[in-house]
């Protein structure tokens, strides 16, 4: 397949492209500058590759939970390029994303969600065992021994999960990556879609709305 695929629900820039035979990922911090570089990053890609837009298969990002504003910059951007390409998108969690970096069996990943919250869910062996959910990280409950506890939740929240919860090993250090989304939409668990079909998972707000839902809610 040839995909490409970004994030930018973290402080990091997050872009890959999957050809036949190679795979090329931009993924760096950026602060606050999402919405100026990802588009000249992806056109980097794209010419470092010698193929166009029109040449891929689909186009992937990262749906949620993350950064509200974040979010809205990569499906708008997976947006637009899909639609001047007429090509279909894969939306998939940011979790998912994060498990798919870790081979351990039993997988607890947890991404600070600000306001002393964390989004988290259970995995076993990268597959997602649970929902996704928002709460207060000293309500995270864990059944048995051996989890691996993965992503920003366990920097931001040390004593109130890896701590608390006795976990096996942490690593607080994955974000959302391009290659473990690429990695992710080549299995084809994740359906593709229209472009005006594009969904964010907030959580949060226990909301995933489409585009259209989106232009009806801002009129």
């Amino acid at each position: 397949m040839k995909l490409l695929a970004l994030d930018t629900s973290t402080n990091h820039l997050s872009v890959g492209l999957m050809l036949d035979d190679a795979t090329l990922v931009f993924h760096e911090p950026v602060g606050q500058q999402h919405a100026e570089r990802t588009l000249p990053e992806i056109g980097r890609l794209l010419a470092e590759a010698g193929v166009t837009l029109g040449q891929l298969d689909a186009i992937v990002y990262g749906q949620g939970p993350g950064s509200f504003t974040g979010l809205r910059i990569a499906c708008g951007i997976a947006q637009g390029l899909a639609f001047s390409a007429s090509l279909p998108l894969i939306g998939i969690p940011t979790l998912d994303a994060v498990a798919a970096q870790d081979g351990s069996d039993k997988q607890l990943v947890c991404l600070d969600a600000r306001m002393q919250q964390v989004f988290s869910a259970r995995y076993e062996n990268s597959l997602r065992v649970s929902d996704i959910t928002v709460g207060a990280p000293e309500l995270v409950e864990l059944d048995g021994d051996g989890w691996t506890g993965l992503g920003s939740g366990f920097a931001a929240y040390p004593d109130e999960l890896s701590t608390r919860l006795g976990l096996q090993s942490v690593r607080a250090d994955l974000k959302p990556h391009a290659a473990a989304y690429l990695a992710l939409a080549e299995t084809g668990r994740y359906p593709q879609h229209a472009a005006d079909h594009a969904e964010l998972l907030y959580i949060r707000n226990k909301i995933a709305l489409t585009a259209r839902e989106q232009q009806a809610r801002r009129g």
